[in-house]
């Protein structure tokens, strides 16, 4: 077993595991068994709107992600999210590429598990002075917060968004996400329960006011990334301001 930060990086960079299992049990959601993984801790991200960030997965760990969205499983690491393929909605997440990928490592045990590989105790040295991205897929609230503060106490940044925020038990995700808004009523309720939003809005209407357009939107040049824009950190980011984004990737055109 894998007991110092040092230790487990010189594993990832040997590639003898792709990332680590940060969670494993049931859902917050509707309590089927999902799984968190982290991967991108030693090597670059190559997404390049968030730049280099930790990237975290939250998928069922019982069936493959694309059973789920044809299933409706998906449900149980999304949620209601509005955005969900099986809502006909507007999600850009490429599930058939990136997070079957993820789920077959997994499955074929590329991923370290805790108190097995490693123990718990090295995560907040190992992500210490990193990017952290909360739910690359899925909704960081399906998992519980103490898996993502225990991860993420001594992280440079932390990034994520929530469609929970409704929910009175998930308010603790506030402090490191942002109400996942919909629409302009979204906005409003959102920030009236002391959230942060990040708004998907159609490119013709307006910005709100207490809002400011994603600087690592198309709309805004791609003026930087979310590494080092850190404004989506909920009510621990420095950033005061709310944030709205186009819809965007190819399904834009199903956001109404």
């Amino acid at each position: 077993m894998i007991h110092t930060a040092s230790a487990m990086r010189l594993a990832l960079r040997r590639e003898l595991f792709r990332g680590l299992v940060l969670f494993e049990g049931p859902s917050a959601l509707d309590g089927h068994p999902i799984a968190v993984v982290a991967n991108r801790i030693t090597t670059a991200s190559v997404n390049a709107k968030t730049g280099d960030m930790v990237q975290t997965f939250i998928i069922r760990s019982d069936i493959d992600p694309m059973a789920a969205l044809k299933s409706g499983g998906d449900a149980s690491v999304c949620g209601d999210c509005m955005h969900r393929p099986n809502n006909g909605g507007t999600c850009y997440v490429n599930v058939g590429r990136s997070v079957m990928a993820v789920y077959g490592a997994l499955q074929r045990g590329r991923y370290a598990k805790p108190g097995v590989d490693f123990d718990l105790a090295i995560l907040p040295d190992l992500f210490a002075g990193l990017a952290f991205r909360a739910g690359t897929y899925g909704d960081p609230a399906a998992a519980p917060f103490q898996v993502w503060r225990a991860a993420t106490l001594k992280a440079a940044a932390i990034n994520g968004y929530t469609h929970q925020w409704r929910d009175g038990r998930f308010a603790s995700f506030k402090t490191f996400c942002m109400a996942s808004a919909d629409s302009e009523a979204d906005h409003v309720a959102a920030k009236a329960a002391g959230w942060r939003t990040f708004r998907v809005k159609m490119a013709a209407s307006p910005i709100l006011s207490g809002e400011v357009a994603c600087p690592a939107s198309a709309e805004s040049g791609y003026k930087t990334d979310c590494a080092t824009c850190r404004a989506c950190g909920g009510t621990s980011a420095k950033a005061k301001v709310s944030i709205a984004i186009n819809a965007h990737g190819p399904t834009k055109n199903r956001f109404h």
